[in-house]
């Protein structure tokens, strides 16, 4: 304990007086963590995408179904631009949007021979090749009752209608697609008086019908297919 001491004229008075000895040592204190680690239970399998996947495969057997193709590769659309150049499709020289609209105007391609006539046998407007116009004009006087359903297509529609699974030949190969003379192609209503009604016919260009049989009665070209 401490004392404190009073006195007179005494060199350290009124200080305080520790104790002798040694100095008490503190206590040390060992603190020891301890980390527990969960392990996560294992994941429960995904029934529901199981499920779904199972559902798409039944879909898909069926066959009512069909998956478009990717892109095309290099070697397939070099073999289109062939196609298209036998067919006397003018293709642009340049790859953007601009060139494909300027080549149009410019050089007379495909779009210079599409008409798309306001008529009543062409009630929804289709577009068609050039040549087959006067045809169906010359037809629809003399007794055909018909209507267009499709005339020029696209690339584009064409693949859209592989994708559908419905009868088409294969993008690239139709010649819907054409323009050009013997290219070129419509479908109708009413074809088989059409094809009554063409034997008359005797202009320099001939619409053929009725070549490709029950599978599609209502294709015309200029061979027939």
């Amino acid at each position: 304990m401490l004392v404190a001491i009073a006195c007179a004229g005494a060199v350290g008075c009124g200080e305080a007086t520790i104790p002798s000895g040694p100095p008490a040592k503190a206590a040390s204190v060992t603190t020891t963590t301890t980390t527990t680690t969960r392990s996560s239970p294992p994941a429960a399998p995904n029934s529901t995408v199981a499920r779904i996947d199972a559902s798409s495969d039944a879909v898909l057997a069926e066959g009512k179904v069909h998956i478009a193709p990717g892109a095309a590769s290099d070697a397939e659309i070099r073999r289109e631009i062939r196609e298209a150049r036998r067919a006397g499709i003018v293709l642009p020289s340049g790859n953007s949007a601009s060139s494909f609209e300027q080549a149009q105007s410019a050089t007379g391609g495909a779009a210079a021979q599409i008409q798309t006539p306001e008529v009543a046998w062409n009630p929804r407007s289709k577009p068609l090749a050039e040549w087959i116009v006067p045809v169906l004009q010359w037809a629809s006087l003399h007794g055909w009752t018909g209507t267009v359903t499709s005339g020029y297509r696209t690339y584009y529609e064409q693949a859209q209608l592989n994708a559908a699974g419905a009868f088409s030949a294969v993008a690239g190969h139709s010649n819907h697609e054409t323009t050009v003379y013997p290219g070129g192609a419509v479908d109708v209503t009413n074809p088989s008086q059409l094809i009554a009604v063409l034997r008359s016919y005797t202009g320099p260009l001939k619409l053929v019908g009725g070549v490709l049989g029950p599978v599609d009665p209502e294709h015309f070209s200029a061979t027939g297919d």
